[in-house]
């Protein structure tokens, strides 16, 4: 199986599904994550003031992460971060239609539509685009994840309500292990994107759902042969 991540920023792809990618590896499938943006320029003026220690830091983060997990296929871009709504959404989604042809993947986890966060809505909005169903497409499931301090402070009207949970009892420790790459990332505790946060998170949906850790998704598209 073929699985692709397409995900925002740098450590949005482990918050919400560093669990599945560990699992997705355990179980030989091949995994690409793509990041599409560049994650820091949010913090300045403007994103032509991103330095580029700065940023080579931060996708050296991404590459241990990946690492961490044991994903070899990291595709970093540089869509300007917390301003996907000033790039036309065509843009995006050809740079996900490009990884769809060389990828195939048969399953595809991103953003939920009713996050926080705009790159998260755009994201989720270029992925369902991306991968229309059209005839001959490989795409049978697209999954949405949570990212902790971005969708639970969502739009009302667009809860995040998973009804997929996979178990990473197994696997927790690779996905805090792929977290603590991003050294300038990580929060204190009780922060959301801190490391006991998000054991407990996952703690919580598992007891959820009868098993010790779980990611949870919301399925947006399956389709069964």
């Amino acid at each position: 199986m073929n699985v692709l991540i397409i995900a925002a920023h740098p450590d949005d792809e482990v918050l919400g599904a560093g669990g599945a990618m560990a699992r997705h590896i355990q179980d030989n499938d091949t995994v690409t994550i793509v990041i599409l943006g560049s994650g820091l320029s949010s913090r300045l003026d403007a994103p032509e003031a991103l330095e580029q220690p700065a940023l080579s830091q931060l996708r050296n983060e991404a590459a241990r992460a990946a690492a961490a997990l044991g994903v070899t296929d990291l595709r970093l871009h540089d869509f300007p971060d917390n301003r996907f709504d000033r790039v036309d959404l065509l843009d995006i989604v050809k740079t996900i239609e490009v990884v769809i042809d060389d990828v195939q993947p048969g399953i595809v986890y991103t953003h939920h539509p009713g996050d926080l966060n705009i790159d998260h809505q755009r994201t989720a909005m270029a992925t369902l685009t991306a991968c229309r169903p059209l005839p001959g497409s490989s795409v049978r499931r697209i999954l949405a994840m949570e990212v902790p301090s971005a969708t639970g402070w969502g739009d009302p009207a667009l809860p995040f309500v998973p009804n997929v949970f996979l178990d990473i009892t197994q696997v927790m420790t690779k996905k805090l292990e792929a977290m603590s790459a991003y050294q300038g990332e990580l929060r204190q505790f009780p922060h959301a994107r801190s490391l006991p946060s998000m054991e407990a998170r996952a703690k919580a949906w598992g007891s959820q759902v009868g098993v010790e850790a779980a990611e949870p998704f919301v399925l947006l598209r399956e389709i069964l042969p």
